[in-house]
């Protein structure tokens, strides 16, 4: 007994755009983000540093420390002849007790302090990691767009073939909610003996609302078989 048939299809599409939305909007969300903070960083230090003057600090210690942590370094300083303790809340891997780092203090108030030279990398990060998350979900929304233009113009223009299903298998490569888009694989024997094998792209269905006794539509390129889009919805119900 198979599921109604409208039900599912609407299901399914609903699911894939859903997943798409998903998909694409946490990567481009993160890399926005990640632009917004390396953009709040450095105009944050700019202004700082455009009213901050530099002074040599040594690391007395670094608090903290343990295997996944770089520790709080400790730092001390001299400005007109006092000397300031303070916590920085930066570190970096190459800060050890004894070294010596240049920080900057706000004028007029010297125990306003920052290490700035660890954002010279840190804001290059930022933005990098913000390039590959955004285009990440860029790039699989162009794709996806390209397989749905390719799918419309197989559907009016390829040779249609009825094919046998040799196989429904879960796509594990994407998940949604713990569940899996299923893929399904077919042959097709030609008149002159010929035996052509498809695989179809991922579809937010159920394996149970596939017909396997049905022949799946596959629309296959004119000029090129290489070139085809198997219709998995036409064998669900």
């Amino acid at each position: 007994m198979y599921p109604d048939r409208e039900k599912a299809l609407a299901r399914g599409k609903r699911k894939d755009k859903t997943f798409i939305r998903v998909f694409c909007g946490i990567f481009i969300s993160v890399g926005i983000i990640l632009f917004a903070v390396s953009i709040i960083v450095g105009v944050s230090d700019h202004t700082f540093r455009q009213k901050a003057e530099p002074v040599d600090a040594v690391i007395l210690a670094m608090r903290g420390v343990t295997g996944e942590s770089l520790g709080t370094p400790v730092v001390r300083y001299t400005v007109g002849g006092e000397t300031y303790t303070t916590t920085l809340n930066v570190a970096t891997s190459s800060m050890h007790p004894g070294k010596r780092i240049t920080v900057y203090y706000e004028k007029g108030n010297p125990q306003e302090v920052r290490y700035l030279d660890a954002n010279g990398w840190l804001i290059p990060l930022f933005v990098f990691m913000g390039f590959v998350f955004a285009g990440m979900g860029t790039a699989f929304w162009l794709v996806k767009r390209s397989r749905e233009r390719k799918a419309r113009r197989l559907l009016a223009t390829g040779k249609v073939v009825e094919a046998e299903i040799t196989g429904i298998r879960e796509d594990t490569t994407r998940s949604m909610n713990r569940r899996h888009p299923i893929t399904v694989s077919c042959r097709y024997t030609a008149p002159d003996g010929r035996v052509y094998f498809f695989h179809s792209g991922p579809f937010w269905y159920e394996s149970y609302e596939i017909n396997p006794k049905k022949k799946v539509r596959v629309y296959v390129d004119r000029n090129n078989p290489a070139n085809y889009y198997v219709d998995v919805s036409s064998v669900v119900g």
